[in-house]
């Protein structure tokens, strides 16, 4: 968390800012916290129903626990500007630890969630490698110049937002990332429309595959989107606030969703197996897609 300060030599507080700053956290924390708690639902129903390998089960936790880390890190922030220093100035390297921590966080768990998809692209053999590397290159840019705004954040006051530099830094985090999910979501969305071409059944189940892939791919990359927006509109507004607040949540949750989903898509499969559907275009379909307890490979 970062506290806003004027743009004077001393770094202290403005009023106006910081009461501005304020009110769109007070507005972000809320609907991060009902995000978190949405998190560890999803992340409970996970441990509870699916008996997956190590691998996929320990970067489900890290995720999880990197959440933990991002809210506990907010909320200190929020505590030490709004009660331990209530009424006082408050110096940016003062909030640096809360902020470093809140903004590496999110940034891991963007980071990783994208990696998920990446896999699931490359053992589709969609394009072959190409298009995860595309994937990867737009994810990794991502991350690198979202560390790039940590930085340059922890260093400066408040005004570094609304020079060039950190427009640049920001824009690069934000558009790279939205590119990384666009790719992503059309790969899986074509290589479901290919499979659907090829053969004509199990439609039903190809709906809802491309179905939950576009929902995932539309909310994330919304977001995106709409931070960069409202950051590029009015820098010093701090109406961004609240998303930059949500994006990390959203990327848990949506991924979360994904892997929950799966035990309703093996009754969709089961369904369309007892019509007549090949045990052949069920593989094709699912395993893929949905790492069950006992199919597919697991992430890396």
């Amino acid at each position: 968390m970062h506290s806003p300060s004027a743009s004077g030599g001393d770094g202290t507080v403005d009023t106006a800012q910081f009461l501005a700053f304020i009110s769109h956290a007070y507005w972000g924390t809320v609907v991060s916290t009902v995000l978190f708690g949405v998190s560890l639902c999803q992340g409970y129903i996970y441990y509870s129903t699916y008996d997956d390998g190590v691998i996929l089960k320990g970067y489900v936790a890290f995720l999880l626990l990197l959440d933990v880390f991002s809210t506990v890190a907010w909320t200190a922030g929020l505590h030490y500007v709004l009660i331990l220093n209530w009424g006082t100035p408050v110096f940016p390297p003062e909030t640096t630890p809360f902020s470093a921590t809140e903004s590496v966080s999110t940034l891991i768990v963007t980071f990783l969630t994208q990696m998920f998809y990446i896999h699931r692209v490359y053992i589709l053999g969609y394009n072959r490698r190409t298009t995860p590397i595309t994937i990867f290159t737009f994810a990794l840019l991502s991350f690198v110049a979202g560390l790039a705004r940590v930085g340059l954040q922890s260093t400066n006051t408040l005004s570094i937002i609304a020079t060039r530099k950190f427009k640049i830094v920001n824009g690069f985090e934000n558009g790279f990332a939205a590119l990384s999910d666009v790719v992503a979501t059309v790969a899986m969305c074509c290589h479901f429309f290919e499979t659907a071409m090829v053969s004509s059944r199990m439609t039903s189940l190809l709906r809802r595959l491309m179905l939950y892939t576009l929902n995932r791919g539309i909310v994330v990359t919304l977001v995106q989107i709409l931070l960069l927006a409202l950051y590029l509109h009015a820098p010093l507004g701090l109406t961004w606030v609240p998303f930059r607040r949500c994006i990390g949540k959203l990327y848990i949750n949506t991924f979360l969703a994904m892997l929950n989903s799966r035990r309703r898509l093996r009754s969709y499969a089961s369904f369309s197996n007892r019509n007549e559907s090949t045990s052949n275009s069920s593989t094709l379909v699912i395993q893929p897609k949905v790492d069950s307890a006992d199919e597919g490979p697991l992430p890396s």
